[in-house]
């Protein structure tokens, strides 16, 4: 026999025999996926952008000593770690929540507070712009903007503090290292003075001892004249000056100015070298020469500044006698530098080795010195400027709020469409899993091809499913739970209730198929039995007895069925004399015969009876009194002799006996009539049962004609559509069966109500 391998119209017959499974499965999950969707609690989240503009200034010290201000691309990474770090947390809690007043609880409720809020902010950057986003994630929408816009304020009010506090440690810095500077260059200039005044130098380079090798003995005379008239007249304006020693502007000239004030001092360093390269320019040239006059023109600006200083140190108006003070003072020191630098060049710079003299290397070494603090002190405040700059504009330039936090209208957890939509997509997987895994696990035999390949029978026909509400027309009342089923077996009497419907006309198939064995083979007593119980073989013998007996066939039904007699209340004849009392010789068969007569008074609708052609050709033989024995009686010789006497009045004898797996009635009688058929209820019973309950009857000597499949439903009939079919020649009106079926629904509900009335 060919392997039988599932198909897709195979796959598709179980997942419609499986449907209610499936249904199940996904509602279960369904119903799952709701409650737990409400049982969440649910979250909202709020979103800010931050812009931020650059880097936060980072003040370096270079390897030379110099302050830097680095500028570079900005570090979200490090900004993010930041906006989440738990020292910005602890402040965000401190503003939102109530805390209590003890400092141990405080501290403790802080910092656990501290690490749920860290848990549920997220920052993230946006592409690769500077723009980073806050999520916060809360169980109520306005603390979650609140929360959103406190972490932005801390951040920013952070951001601000650290920034100024960095600038203002810089500008201290700067500060402490300006006033070194400033006093290292106020010792290095008194140095400078003293040695000018002491030593009377001036810095000589190659290029000035060219020129001064240049100066002729005549040139000497003429500058030794010019110094002499200088002298003269200092001489004079220190006349002027003693008699004015009590002035009160020519003491704080003299005391302040002269002594402490730098810039000044530098302004007449600045002027005593002008005045020299002046005169080393009249060496070679006249006082008419472009040269001389554009640095007449130098001296005339410094001299310019010196005067203005002088002016400015006081504030105080001056009178006209502090005016003309004020003249002879700038007059003297403008005469003493020229006298300073015209006895320079005419004592010259340098001895006579030609090289520079032991003062004048200590004069250049203290130049160095004073140019070296100057430069400093001017780079420390220039970058003193840029750093007071940097701290006016942290709160300006660095961190914005883009988009400000709202509360949210609807959460993002939990998210129910998605849920459904992921759950209706599992609990369709888990039902068809379900599904194929139940009919994996079902031993039945649930399909024609399975019985076919399972037991190797053929199959005399199928009889489909009949619902409840298809063949009861009337209400069944308040009967008790026997009589509702003994009424529902009447009912299923398709022959004659229903002989147009599917049912009536698969009994009709089934009919067909047995009187041609029973003709090939010359049979005439055939058994009915099945496997196991509630198979609905008492309902297919009544309706296969009535067929035979409508198609004109002398048929006898023996109810041997003994254990579990259901064929006299069908009919609703009595129990009694029947087939016990014939094996015990208590009776014939004739006396303990049924005829048509006592099936119409036997409560069967008398309508359907008299439209049914050849109800007379029916006879039966109920079971009988009850008795302890049935196995032995059945095995007597009675039996036979009883079967041989009706083989000679009947065409048809059909024996409806008990399940072959549940007692040995059938396995006694198989061997002594003509023919057994095997009724299964397709699905009811696990293989094995059937394959042993074909094993058993083989074993018996059966003549096994073949199998009827009970109860089929349209699932059940993959591959044999042929078996599939309906009544040809008139169908039935659907709406009327409609309108019947939702009578018969609600008939219990108007009789109860009538019976109130």
């Amino acid at each position: 026999m060919e392997h039988y391998e599932l198909t897709l119209s195979e796959y598709w017959r179980i997942i419609r025999k499986r449907k209610w499974t499936i249904v199940f499965v996904f509602i279960m999950v369904m119903l799952s996926t709701a409650v737990f969707t409400r049982l969440q609690t649910p979250v909202y989240e709020a979103m800010l952008e931050l812009k931020i503009e650059k880097q936060q200034p980072v003040i370096r010290f270079a390897s030379n000593g110099e302050l830097t201000l680095p500028s570079g691309p900005i570090d979200l990474k490090t900004e993010i770690l930041l906006i989440k770090s738990l020292p910005v947390m602890r402040k965000v809690v401190e503003r939102m929540e109530v805390l209590p007043s003890n400092p141990k609880e405080r501290e403790a409720k802080i910092h656990a507070l501290s690490l749920d809020y860290e848990r549920r902010v997220i920052v993230e950057q946006i592409g690769d712009t500077n723009i980073v986003r806050i999520r916060v994630h809360s169980d109520d929408p306005q603390k979650a903007a609140l929360m959103a816009t406190a972490i932005a304020d801390v951040y920013i009010v952070e951001n601000i503090e650290s920034r100024k506090k960095q600038s203002k440690a810089v500008i201290s810095y700067i500060n402490k290292q300006l006033k070194e500077y400033k006093r290292q260059i106020a010792e290095e200039e008194i140095k400078l003075q003293k040695f000018k005044q002491n030593e009377k130098v001036f810095e000589v380079t190659p290029e000035v001892k060219d020129t001064l090798d240049r100066l002729t003995v005549e040139g000497t005379f003429e500058f030794e004249t010019e110094m002499l008239k200088i002298e003269e007249e200092l001489k004079r304006l220190d006349k002027v000056l003693a008699e004015k020693k009590d002035d009160k502007l020519l003491k704080r000239i003299s005391n302040k100015l002269l002594t402490e004030n730098y810039i000044f001092t530098g302004l007449k360093r600045r002027l005593l070298e002008l005045e020299f390269q002046r005169f080393l320019l009249l060496i070679d040239y006249t006082e008419k020469h472009p040269a001389v006059i554009e640095q007449d023109k130098v001296i005339a600006e410094v001299k310019h500044k010196i005067v203005n200083m002088l002016k400015n140190f006081s504030n105080m108006p001056i009178t006209e006698q502090e005016e003309e003070t004020l003249s002879l003072i700038i007059k003297k020191m403008f005469l003493e530098s020229k006298k300073e630098v015209l006895y320079r060049i005419v004592n010259r710079f340098y001895g006579d080795s030609g090289s520079l003299s032991s003062n004048q290397l200590e004069y250049v070494r203290l130049k160095r010195n004073i140019d070296r603090l100057l430069e400093a002190y001017d780079n420390l405040s220039r970058k003193r400027s840029e750093v007071m700059l940097n701290l006016a504009k942290v709160i300006d330039d660095v961190v914005t709020v883009v988009s400000p936090a709202v509360p949210p209208k609807k959460p993002i957890k939990p998210k129910a469409g998605i849920n459904y939509l992921v759950s209706s997509a599992v609990g369709l997987l888990l039902g068809l899993l379900a599904c194929f895994v139940q009919e994996s696990i079902d031993t039945s035999v649930s399909t024609i091809a399975d019985v076919e390949h399972e037991l190797n029978l053929s199959i005399l026909g199928i009889v489909p499913y009949i619902r409840k509400d298809e063949v009861l027309t009337e209400p069944e009342g308040d009967y008790s739970q026997k009589d509702k089923k003994i009424i529902l077996q009447r009912a299923r009497l398709v022959t004659i209730t229903a002989p147009k419907s599917w049912p009536a006309e698969s009994i009709k198939m089934i009919r067909t198929n047995l009187i041609q064995k029973i003709k090939t083979k010359n049979l005439k007593a055939i058994l009915f039995t099945s496997s196991d119980k509630q198979e609905g073989k008492s309902t297919v013998v009544t309706n296969m007895a009535l067929s035979m007996a409508q198609l004109g066939k002398k048929t006898m039904l023996v109810a041997s069925n003994l254990r579990r007699p259901t064929v006299y209340k069908i009919f609703g004849l009595e129990r009694e004399p029947g087939l016990t009392d014939i094996l015990m010789g208590n009776i014939s068969w004739q006396d303990a015969l049924k005829t048509s007569t006592d099936i119409l008074i036997g409560g069967i609708n008398i309508d359907n009876l008299l439209q049914m052609p050849g109800i007379d050709n029916l006879n039966v033989i109920t079971c009988g009194r009850p008795v302890d024995n049935v196995s032995e009686i059945l095995n007597t010789r009675a039996f036979e002799q009883l079967l041989a006497e009706l083989k000679r009045y009947y065409e048809v004898i059909i024996i409806d006996c008990s399940p072959v797996m549940a007692v040995p009635d059938a396995i006694t009688l198989c061997s002594r009539v003509d023919g057994v058929v095997l009724v299964y209820k397709v699905g009811h019973t696990p293989k094995d049962v059937l394959k042993m309950a074909k094993s058993n009857l083989l074993h018996a000597n059966a003549n096994l004609l073949g199998v009827i499949l009970n109860s089929i439903k349209s699932e059940a009939q993959v591959g044999y559509s042929a078996y599939y079919y309906r009544y040809y020649s008139e169908t039935a009106d659907e709406t009327k069966d409609i309108v019947r079926k939702w009578k018969n629904r609600f008939a219990p509900y108007r009789a109860s109500k009538n019976d109130v009335i």
